[in-house]
């Protein structure tokens, strides 16, 4: 558990293929006010293209980190698209 907690460098990238490119419009504004602030040694960038989202993250912080941010996004996401499922 050590080793989760000593800074290193490390990048992620996370890609979204929605079903067209309303969804991916609403995923990336519902997800927007969640990158910032970001805490010191962690960048997040978010792009759409068409139905498609892509999240890059990178991180000189603990890997542990790393692992949060993304699980925050992916998390987030299921819920928009659930919410978005309810109403139609």
């Amino acid at each position: 558990m050590e080793d989760a907690l000593q800074a290193v460098e490390c990048e992620a990238r996370i890609r979204m293929c929605l079903d067209d490119a309303s969804i991916a419009n609403i995923v990336m504004r519902a997800l927007q006010p969640d990158n910032e602030p970001l805490p010191s040694g962690m960048e997040l960038s978010a792009r759409m293209s068409g139905c498609e989202v892509v999240f890059e993250i990178r991180s000189r912080r603990p890997i542990i980190s790393l692992l949060a941010t993304l699980d925050d996004i992916l998390v987030s996401t299921m819920l928009v698209l659930r919410a978005v499922q309810s109403f139609g």
